[in-house]
């Protein structure tokens, strides 16, 4: 039965219908065995008392039954063997994992072997290990066996100390979640019971209330809400902070809640544990309504957090190490730097040179041997130590002896170095309170490690706009309708959410427009006070309020009433209110369960019911009203829906009372920053957003009535199609409306303009986007189709074909949306301003003085893009800025051969390119012509930038070029580009965390990105170059001394240094200045750096850890060296 959930056919309820079917396993069982395996699943789920589960163990045909299910896990409510007392033993949820997670990597036990055994994987160690067991071969011996053993025993020890303290923090933070509190349901004492969450088992019944953290994956069973839905936030899953709508499960409501095991759940069958977060499906048993199917809308994941709902309740399906979160824990990040890999290329030309200096020493003590041949003694040797006889043996074993001997010249103590100095250094970056953000109380925050030095070599910087270099914080300027431009603005609310605001209106302007002002007292009145409750304040257009005022609820069933261009304007708002993913929810939520685990009813605090029994929906009684003499009423009898009116037409209190807080006022929570700023900008006009649910939405009117419509489908934004639309329908006329928003160029070829009054409304549009666009205004195009019965029928039996599709479900998707998004009307379109943040020229000018190319890659339109360049000084008005743009690969190849000769006419130059060029040029063919112009324009800005497109330009620089990369981002289609890149920069901005999730660092402002590579970059790579420096030439000088030693000594293997010193020369004597070095030291001040942005080059230039500078500096210890033997000897 379970296989018949898990196929991927379409139709979960008829998954029979399907030819062949598909288990988790993989593989096609055919029909007619998936109807025996239902047979015999239904007769597991049969038992009327959970104690007889046991007796499946007995069954003959137990195999088969396992066979069937053995990529599905079955789970029963742990409550019902309370009530039973049934035997612990019998409940088949005791072989899941419980809720207890560790993410420690060793025990007291286990870590001694462990993570000896994680240090012996390293190279340098199996190389000191070898030598000291070399160092116990008798014929060797070159220092004490014990004493030889010091080294080693204490780079093993520092690092065991490291691995066991981050495992002990890790420890402590797994005990601080381990021992979080949660509502556990007890069937023996029929109330929630507090425990925590590593008591929680896969089967139990949670109680959740707002606000509080999942602790486990469950699966949905009840909600306060009256949809029967919740809003979780899934920022610490996805990174992503709007709001998700979870379902309970489907035909379970009518259950009534009764949660006692002769009425309600018999077993759940779904996917075993996976780490696929938005899959899920399952099967539910109920005795009362059978089989009920469940999916990923029903899960509420461990790790989320529960919003805007009181309370919900459900039954644990995965726990602890089982659930999806703890199986996408990967682990901290680890990337190599540049300056690690010239390290370990450096230690294997210490290797190289260890062995040369050995062979050297072999070949030199034979030929001493044997210019002694007739000697009776030999010198510095002692006697009968040698077989004079046997020169290759004693050539063989002096070159062991040698190993021995000039082991120092590999640094044994550098690794180990390196690690405490980067994390001083991260430590230090991440206190920098110069790069501390109060206004969101947050800092600079070090994701990766091991990789501080990447900063300071960075050549190449790429960026996105929306949100990084501006503030993402929309404002509401401009709009275009019916060939009319309107201004006007529209700030978003930043603290409450509250959609209304108070009207500023020119003054001039409103003596010229005397009579409209006297229309607009009343409404605005209204505004004015609830503006002065939120303490904010908005502009808006006198013109286009005063011709809202027509608007009403009769004008939208029958549009006729109206003009044409009222007619557009009408359908702006409404296009801006309702198409868009907006919550809007009310606040605040309160736990409505006692310390007796009794949930309080909201109407009566004298009153109770035991959450043992869901509560009956409280139905929320509207107060209905019909105006004597209304026109409406009038046209509602026209199309006979006289007695609809009374339901459509709600009071203002009582919408209010359902979607607001305690003020009445909705609360706004929306997916992007552009949908909250038409939501409020509409709702500033009077078209206000007041009540959506997965199937209706409703709007409050400028003549404070409110229309309902019924949601019929959400066809999201997606970047190949740039648009998004929503289909409703009117609860009044029964029209279905299709609303469609979207950049411009999504919109070019799907306009229907058969009339010249819509040829002559797009073609003003346009040049009012053009307008916009120049003024650095976002834009975006809202259109409408009207379609009839038959026209959506037919395309919704496409669109669920598509929906249920196995293989190419998102082609499908996208090509069935394509087809319902044709034949638009242009209604208008809309300006909003998104604000540079405080402090980007300045940094981005800094960055381009310290040597960085600076490339924008943004998905605005090129006018939008270009504007906002030269704001942020990417351009500057001495460049001569080419624009690539292109509708072929031929023209394109032609266009970059012109630009590549004429660029060096020009200084400076600056290269535009727009999406559809970017396309062109990404191929191998162009590719190589575009980065030889790339190279001689000082700044880069590519357009209509698909997030693939982003990656994909990263990685050709990065590939072709050999350079640095670092990418910055703020939403989650940077997430491509910033894993491509070097190194990641996540903004925490507006569009939620997933940047920051994926980010090598992260931080709050795009102009802290001066300090941290400007200043730390420099300081972290020129501390680390050096202090690798170091080592190498203070080993390479003592081992050279070494070897000069043994011209004098008959290259016998002797050392004129105490062996104890020998060892603890790089261990004790010479490692605490590189390290105080390393993490402390300033080769030049702060404000030095951040003055002369110039002194940034050594890093890529790589001119403090390059070859040359290593070869001059052993060339230093051999000649120092040299000298210093002549002193000696």
């Amino acid at each position: 039965m379970m296989a018949n959930s898990l196929n991927e056919c379409g139709d979960m309820e008829s998954p029979t219908s399907c030819d062949e079917l598909r288990n988790n396993t993989g593989v096609y069982t055919s029909a007619n065995s998936l109807d025996m395996q239902r047979t015999v699943e239904s007769q597991v789920s049969s038992f009327s008392s959970f104690r007889d589960w046991s007796v499946v163990n007995f069954l003959p045909w137990k195999k088969n039954v396992r066979s069937a299910l053995r990529r599905t896990r079955t789970i029963v409510p742990n409550y019902v063997f309370d009530e039973t007392g049934a035997e612990i033993g019998a409940n088949p949820n005791l072989q899941y994992a419980n809720n207890k997670i560790k993410t420690t990597k060793y025990t007291l036990l286990t870590f001694l072997p462990k993570n000896l055994f994680e240090q012996f994987h390293r190279f340098a160690n199996l190389y000191f290990i070898f030598i000291v067991a070399l160092n116990w071969v008798p014929a060797i011996n070159a220092f004490g066996k014990e004493v030889a053993m010091i080294p080693v025993l204490v780079v093993l020890s520092v690092t065991a100390v490291k691995d066991g303290f981050e495992d002990y923090r890790r420890h402590l933070s797994d005990n601080d979640v381990n021992h979080n509190t949660c509502r556990i349901f007890s069937g023996s004492k029929k109330i929630y019971e507090k425990r925590e969450w590593q008591e929680l088992h896969v089967g139990d019944i949670v109680h959740l209330s707002c606000n509080e953290i999942i602790p486990a994956d469950i699966l949905l069973l009840r909600s306060s809400d009256s949809q029967d839905m919740c809003y979780v936030e899934t920022l610490n899953i996805d990174g992503e902070n709007n709001l998700k709508q979870r379902q309970v499960v489907k035909d379970f409501v009518r259950l009534k809640g009764d949660l006692s095991a002769e009425k309600v759940i018999s077993t759940i069958d779904c996917d075993t544990p996976n780490n696929q977060i938005y899959r899920f499906s399952g099967i539910m048993h109920c005795r009362q309504a059978g089989q009920i199917p469940v999916n990923k809308d029903n899960l509420l994941l461990r790790g989320c957090t529960l919003r805007n709902t009181d309370y919900v309740e459900g039954i644990v399906i995965y726990a602890g190490q089982e659930s999806k979160a703890m199986l996408n824990n990967s682990g901290p990040r680890y990337k190599q730097s540049q300056l690690e890999h010239f390290m370990n290329r450096d230690v294997i030309w210490c290797v190289i040179i260890l062995f040369v200096l050995c062979t050297i020493s072999a070949v030199g003590n034979a030929v001493w041997l044997h210019s002694y041949e007739e000697e009776p003694l030999l010198p510095f040797i002692p006697p009968n130590t040698v077989n004079r006889d046997n020169l290759p043996y004693e050539s063989f074993v002096l070159f062991l002896t040698c190993v021995i001997v000039y082991q120092v010249i590999i640094p044994i103590s550098l690794y180990v170095s390196l690690e405490i100095v980067k994390l001083g250094q991260v430590y230090f970056i991440s206190h920098d309170l110069n790069m501390y953000h109060a206004p969101s109380n947050k800092r600079l925050e070090c994701r990766a490690l091991n990789i501080p030095e990447e900063l300071g070599q960075i050549q190449h910087v790429f960026c996105d706009k929306t949100g990084t270099l501006t503030e993402n914080k929309m404002i509401f300027q401009k709009c275009t309708v019916g060939g009319t431009s309107y201004s006007g603005q529209v700030d978003t609310p930043s603290d409450d959410g509250c959609a209304n605001g108070s009207i500023k209106v020119n003054h001039e302007s409103l003596l010229n427009h005397s009579s409209k002002a006297t229309k607009l007292q009343a409404i605005n009145t209204t505004w004015e006070t609830d503006a002065n409750t939120a303490g904010e304040a908005l502009q808006v257009d006198l013109d286009l309020k005063t011709e809202i005022c027509a608007i009403s609820s009769s004008t939208i069933c029958d549009p006729s009433l109206l003009s044409e261009k009222l007619q557009h304007i009408q359908d702006l708002l409404l296009i801006m209110a309702l198409c868009n993913t907006v919550v809007v929810s009310k606040k605040p939520h309160k736990d409505r369960m006692n310390d007796n685990g009794i949930i309080v009813s909201e109407s009566s605090s004298t009153l109770f019911e035991s959450s043992f029994s869901f509560l009956p929906s409280t139905a929320k009684i509207f107060k209905s009203f019909q105006p004597k003499n209304d026109p409406v009423s009038e046209k509602y009898t026209k199309y006979g829906l006289d007695t609809v009116q009374i339901s459509a037409s709600q009071s203002v209190e009582d919408v209010n009372s359902q979607s607001g807080g305690l003020d009445g006022k909705p609360y706004y929570e929306a997916e992007s920053p552009d949908e909250l700023a038409l939501v409020h900008a509409a709702s500033a006009y009077g078209v206000q957003l007041v009540r959506r649910t997965p199937d209706t939405i409703s709007v409050m009117l400028p003549d404070k009535t409110i229309m309902d419509f019924d949601i019929l489908r959400m066809l999201s934004f997606d970047s190949t199609r740039k648009r998004m639309s929503i289909i409703l329908r009117n609860s009044i006329t029964g029209k279905i409306l299709l609303f469609c928003k979207g950049a411009d160029s999504a919109f070019t070829v799907n306009l229907v303009d058969d009339t010249t009054a819509k040829v002559r409304n797009t073609e003003e549009t346009f040049e009012h986007l053009e307008e916009y666009a120049k003024e650095g205004l976002r834009t975006l195009c809202l259109s409408k189709r009207m379609l009839s019965e038959e026209e959506y029928t037919d395309w919704l039996q496409v669109q669920e074909v598509a929906e249920s599709a196995v293989e190419d479900r998102d082609e499908q998707l996208f090509s069935v949306a394509c087809q319902i998004e044709t034949d638009l009307e242009l209604v208008g379109a809309t300006g909003v301003e998104d604000r540079l943040q405080e402090g980007v020229p300045h940094c981005i000018a800094a960055l381009r003085a310290a040597g960085m190319r600076v490339w924008v890659l943004t998905g605005d339109k090129q006018e939008t893009a270009v504007n906002i360049a030269y704001s942020c000084q990417l351009f500057t008005p001495a460049m001569h800025v080419l624009f690539l743009t292109c509708h072929s690969k031929e023209a394109a190849q032609d266009l970059l051969y012109t630009f590549t000769k004429e660029a060096a006419l020009w200084k400076e130059l600056a290269l535009v390119v727009d999406g559809r060029t970017l396309s062109y040029i990404l191929e191998p063919q162009i590719a190589e012509d575009f980065l030889t112009l790339c190279n001689q324009c000082t700044a880069v800005l590519c357009c209509r930038a698909t997030p693939l497109q982003k990656a994909s330009v990263v990685r050709l620089v990065k590939e072709n070029l050999h350079v640095l990369t670092l990418a910055v981002g703020d939403g989650a289609n940077d997430v491509t580009m910033i894993h491509t890149a070097d190194v990641g920069v996540g903004i925490s901005g507006q569009e939620g965390m997933q940047a920051v999730m994926a980010s090598d660092f992260a931080m709050a402002r795009f102009c802290h990105l001066e300090r941290l590579l400007l200043v730390h970059g420099h300081w972290c790579y020129d501390r680390l170059a050096s202090m690798i420096l170091y080592f190498f030439y203070k080993n390479a000088s003592y081992v050279l001394v070494l070897f000069w030693y043994q011209c004098y000594c008959g290259f016998s293997g002797q050392v004129m240094v105490d062996q104890m010193y020998l060892l603890v020369y790089s261990l004790l004597f010479t490692s605490l200045q590189p390290l105080i070095n390393g993490v402390f030291d300033q080769d030049a001040p702060d404000h030095l750096l951040l003055e002369k942005p110039q002194l940034y080059k050594q890093g890529p230039q790589s001119s403090v850890s390059c070859e040359k500078c290593l070869e001059k500096r052993t060339r230093h210890s051999i000649i120092a060296d040299i000298h210093f033997s002549e002193l000696v000897y």
